[in-house]
């Protein structure tokens, strides 16, 4: 009997074991996927800007059509640092602030950065989001905190697109942008 009861609780160390290294390799895949997902996005976003770029098109476009003349910048990113130097010497529209959720060491020679939740945010026309993660999660905690518009980096460039009548036979990525996780 006393055979049996080690092989029994061998068997179920063995069962246990496998269900954790299971799981954590679960975590590990899940983890690794959205990392991927992000380099994607990340990529197919510089690939249609650089495209956009190429066909004359700029950011301030999208701002003089909707009419907003001061903007922040949330996220100061590859992407966001990029976005303000776009910006910086045209005069259809000005980034006056950055605003940053979880980076609360971000630092701008040029702008001042606001960390959301902590200070109050002064007055602009809109805000865009120059974060490519989490984007939903930004937006609402953006929408407690600013009464302006918000809008993404990526719906910019989707706008520019349209605007500029970019279509695949030119270059752009099918179906461009993707839609939201």
């Amino acid at each position: 009997m006393k055979k049996w009861t080690i092989a029994f609780a061998a068997a179920l160390g063995a069962i246990s074991g496998g269900a954790l290294v299971k799981k954590v390799w679960l975590e590990k895949y899940r983890a690794q996927k959205e990392e991927l997902g992000d380099s994607n996005r990340e990529r197919d976003l510089l690939y249609t800007w650089l495209l956009l770029e190429q066909k004359g098109a700029n950011p301030g476009e999208y701002f003089a059509a909707h009419g907003f003349r001061t903007i922040g910048i949330m996220g100061l990113n590859r992407e966001g640092r990029r976005f303000y130097e776009t910006l910086k010497d045209r005069e259809e529209v000005t980034a006056a602030y950055a605003v940053e959720l979880d980076n609360f060491s971000a630092v701008h020679e040029h702008m001042t950065v606001y960390r959301l939740g902590d200070d109050p945010l002064p007055s602009a026309d809109c805000i865009v989001i120059c974060d490519l993660a989490r984007v939903p999660e930004k937006q609402e905690a953006l929408r407690r905190e600013f009464t302006g518009e918000i809008v993404t980096l990526t719906e910019v460039l989707a706008w520019l697109l349209e605007a500029h009548q970019v279509k695949p036979w030119d270059g752009a990525i099918k179906d461009w942008p993707p839609r939201e996780p």
